[in-house]
Parts: structure tokens; C-alpha cells; sequence
């Protein structure tokens, strides 16, 4: 029979090992879970409701504001507040209610904050009154805290924070905006495009809303409205870039772009607009005299405190010019119809200036196989001053009695050929314009008339003039018989006869 073996008893050394697997399966479950606890801790932390005022110190030295947020609600990874305030230090306030946001915790597991779904029912901002004399609030004070700051960790604890922040967008429903210098929206959709903190700017897109401007048209009772199509704007450090916004009001259309830099402060921007109706820029008496649509485009600049000045063109398309006297006895004079209804195919200028003085330089404005004139008005306040070139066919003069031999007698190089000229000086304000063609077509009239022998202008001058100044302007024909005595008395007569008139282009 084989002798029976001994087992030999459990040493220290397997004792050891054991331990150090249990020890090992622990440290890699804790290694597992961990990362689940922490999150864990750190939500606890986030729904907090002293979490809330760290928060607000944290918003507020990021963006040199004073912030003020609701009490939190949070539902699982989502939270929403009722509303907060900001006020900058330039005494600028925005107001938010409704706001929500959740946050990814798959992206808190690779080192980043990522907000996701955030929003506000209605995000207001109003602009202070007097920003340059605003200063900061002194309850505001710029710290250098981050996220990790704003938790209570340990220091070795913090470094396992995500250090990057990113947003997936955001999405106000109704958007507004108060500028003290009259400019409102009211209204609009507002959606802001994923950002990331390592990104230098932001791009937000505005629709729909009403736009009110401080601007008042002439025939309006109120200030201009106009209706936001869409605005694309990009936000970076003390600069605010305005890619295009378009505006329209029925058929009319603007289009606007621009920059804002608050450093300094400066701002360029560019206007087009094209189908704007005439009638609502000019004053009554023209509305019905004058008709068409405006188009064209406007530069315009401002740097620190001065004033905004600009340049560019301005056109009036299917332009239309009727219902004036001079324009009703030009037909009758010289049996050219068309004077009656003088159709615009060519009105348009460049201008540049200022508010102070605005220089229309050079204006063009034609009725192709009638009239052409082209010059420059400089319009500073009131006052008018301008010098044009008038150019007619010669067949528009034949029926007017010295105005091919006395008025229309330059020559203008580099006008349209076939055309007879004459320079027209233009003064006065914009409610009473003068001009001196008048004065100088009656005093042609009036040589014309001492040219004919003396019997047959006494018959013949009241012909002669009747066209150009109606049947009884002030009873004419007592002046136009003293035309027919000799030298400069005719001349004088064909002034009184102006006088009596009180100018041919009327009201």
C-alpha cells in the first residue's frame, strides 16, 4: 500500500497574492466607475443653489457686467431659470426670460463643457442713453475665475474638469432691441451658430421683426417702418460686422452692410436700395409733379466723435415730370406735346457729404430727343446753390421768340451733339427755388421784339410772348408795347414782365 501524501497548508504567499488581485479588481472597478462618480458629485454640485451665485460672479467677470439669474430647476441633465439680467458698464441692460440648456456629459468624459439646447423665450437689449459718459459699475469687479473655480475641489481634483467650453447654438424665439437714437426691433427670431472658447468670433442670424427707424419721410405721419427679411452678423472683440440685412416696406428693398468697432468708436456701412417710391421723400406740392422710384447706393463713415459723412449715386427710375405750368405753355409753344407729360429717361446723381452739406455732383437728367441738363447743387441746410447746363433741340426753340439768338448760344463740349445750350444758375432754399432762365428768356423775348419793325411788334408782341407767359400774367401787353420804343427799355419791360409773372417755373 503506497504511503499517503501530506497536503501541504495555504502559505502566507498565496495569502498575498489573493489580496493583491482583490486589491487590483477593486482599483479597476473604482477606475471604472470614477469617472461616473465624479460626474455624479459634479451634478450634485451644478444643481446646487449656491452654485447659482458663483455662477453669476463668473458671468459677470467674464463680460465686465452685473449679472442677476433666477433659482435654478433642474430635470435631469437640463436646466432652466425664468430670466436674468446683465448690466454692462456702459449702463447698457439685457434682459432674457425663459432661458434653458442642457449639458452633455458624453463630451465632459473628453475634457469639454458642451451646452446643448439653449434658448430663451425673449432676449431684450437696450443700449444706454449716454454711453460715453457711462463708467463701469463700481459693484463690478473683473476676476479671473473659471469653471473649475467656481466648483468647491480640491486642488488635485480640478485638473480632472474639462478646461474647454463649447455651446451647439442657441435659439432666441423673440428677439429685441432699443437704441436711445430711435432705432427699434421688435419681433425677431434670433439663432446663434455653434462656438467653441478657442474661436475668435460668433455668427448670429436675425429674421423676421420690424425695424423703426428715426428717420421721418416727408409725406409720413410716423417714423419709417420697415420689415426684416433677414441679418447676418458676426460678433468678435470690440467689433461687430453686419454682413447683409435685408429690409423691405411693400415693393421697396434695402440692403445693408457694415462694421462697428467699440474701441475706438468708428463705424462704415453701405446702403443699397432699389423700388423706393418717390412720393414719399418729397414734399406735397411735388407729389404730384413728379413721380418714380428711387434707387442707388450710399457709403457712409464715422470715426470717434464726428459727424457721419458719405458718398455714392442716386437714380430715379421711371421717372415722370407733369403738372407744370412752364411745362403746360412750353407745350403750347412749341407744339411738342411731350412737354405736357416730360417722361425722365435719365435722372440720376452722385452725391457726398454730410448732414451739414450734402453735393450733388454731377446731376443728369434727360428726355431723349427733348432736353438734357447736367450740373452741380450743393444743398447746405436750406440754401440751394447750383449751376447746370441746359441743352433743347432746336426745333423746341423755333417758336420762342429770342432764344436761339439771346439765350441758348453757348457751346457745351462735352454734352450730348444737336442740342442748343444755355447755363441756368439755381439759388434760393428748397421751399423757394430761383433761378435766372427765366429772367433771361423774357428779356430775349423782349429784343426779339425790338428787332421787328415798330408796328408790327405793337401788333404782334402779345403773339409773340402769349405762349411763354399766358394770356394775362399780370396784363403784359402794356410792358411788351414799351419793348417796342428802343434800347434797353425793351429789356427792362420783358424783366417787369417776369416780375409780374412771378417766375416761369411757378408753383
Amino acid at each position: 500500500m503506497p504511503p499517503r501524501t501530506r497536503r501541504r497548508p495555504r502559505g502566507p504567499r498565496r495569502r498575498w497574492i489573493a489580496l493583491l488581485l482583490g486589491a487590483a479588481g477593486l482599483l479597476a472597478l473604482l477606475g471604472v466607475m470614477a469617472p461616473a462618480l465624479f460626474m455624479g458629485w459634479v451634478r450634485h454640485h451644478l444643481q446646487d443653489d449656491a452654485f447659482r451665485s458663483r455662477l453669476e460672479t463668473l458671468t459677470g467677470s467674464r463680460l465686465d457686467a452685473q449679472v442677476q439669474l433666477a433659482p435654478l430647476h433642474w430635470s435631469g441633465d437640463e436646466v432652466r431659470a425664468a430670466n436674468a439680467g446683465l448690466v454692462f458698464g456702459d449702463g447698457s441692460r439685457l434682459e432674457a426670460h425663459g432661458l434653458h440648456l442642457g449639458i452633455d456629459w458624453g463630451a465632459f468624459r473628453r475634457g469639454l463643457w458642451q451646452i446643448i439646447g439653449a434658448g430663451a423665450d425673449q432676449l431684450d437689449l437696450n443700449f444706454a442713453v449716454n454711453p460715453s459718459q457711462a463708467g463701469a459699475d463700481p459693484s463690478v469687479q473683473v476676476q479671473t475665475e473659471s469653471m473649475a473655480g467656481s466648483l468647491p475641489l480640491p486642488g488635485w481634483l480640478r485638473s480632472w474638469l474639462p478646461s474647454r467650453f463649447a455651446v451647439d447654438g442657441a435659439h432666441i424665439q423673440r428677439f429685441g432691441l432699443h437704441h436711445p437714437g430711435g432705432w427699434q426691433l421688435a419681433g425677431a427670431e434670433l439663432a446663434l451658430s455653434p462656438w467653441q472658447q478657442d474661436e475668435a468670433s460668433l455668427l448670429a442670424t436675425v429674421k423676421g421683426g420690424t425695424v423703426t427707424t428715426p428717420v421721418r419721410p416727408p409725406a409720413g405721419t410716423s417714423n419709417l417702418h420697415l420689415d426684416l427679411k433677414r441679418a447676418n452678423i458676426r460678433l468678435a472683440s470690440q467689433e461687430f460686422n453686419l454682413q447683409e440685412a435685408v429690409l423691405q416696406r411693400q415693393d421697396a428693398e434695402w440692403v445693408v452692410r457694415g462694421r462697428l468697432q467699440t474701441g475706438e468708436p468708428s463705424w462704415q456701412a453701405t446702403l443699397e436700395f432699389q423700388r423706393v417710391p418717390l412720393a414719399e421723400w418729397v414734399t406735397e406740392d411735388w407729389r404730384q409733379r413728379l413721380t418714380g422710384n428711387l434707387a442707388g447706393e450710399i457709403q457712409l463713415e464715422s470715426k470717434a466723435a464726428h459727424s457721419a459723412v458719405g458718398h455714392g449715386k442716386v437714380r430715379l427710375e421711371q421717372g415722370v415730370l407733369t403738372a407744370l405750368p412752364i411745362l403746360d405753355r412750353l407745350a403750347i409753344w412749341s407744339g411738342v406735346e411731350r412737354f405736357k407729360r416730360l417722361v425722365l429717361d435719365v435722372a440720376e446723381a452722385n452725391v457726398k457729404g454730410s448732414m451739414e452739406e450734402l453735393v450733388f455732383d454731377p446731376i443728369i437728367v434727360a428726355s431723349h430727343g427733348l432736353m438734357h441738363l447736367q450740373g452741380r447743387l450743393s444743398v447746405r441746410g436750406d440754401a440751394l446753390d447750383g449751376q447746370f447746363w441746359l441743352g433743347v433741340t432746336p426745333e423746341t426753340l423755333r417758336w420762342l421768340p429770342g432764344a436761339q439768338q439771346h439765350v441758348f448760344t453757348e457751346t457745351h463740349a462735352t454734352g450730348p451733339a444737336g442740342l442748343r445750350w444755355t447755363q441756368v444758375r439755381l439759388t434760393g432754399t428748397r421751399h423757394a427755388p430761383r433761378e435766372d432762365l427765366s429772367l433771361r428768356l423774357v428779356e430775349g423775348a423782349g429784343r426779339a421784339a425790338l428787332e421787328l419793325p415798330g408796328e408790327v411788334a405793337a401788333k404782334s408782341g402779345v403773339l409773340l410772348l402769349e405762349p411763354l407767359l399766358g394770356k394775362e400774367p399780370g396784363k403784359p401787353t402794356e410792358p411788351l408795347k414799351n419793348a417796342t420804343e428802343a434800347g434797353s427799355r425793351a429789356v427792362e419791360s420783358g424783366v417787369r414782365l417776369l416780375e409780374n409773372l412771378g417766375g416761369l417755373l411757378g408753383k
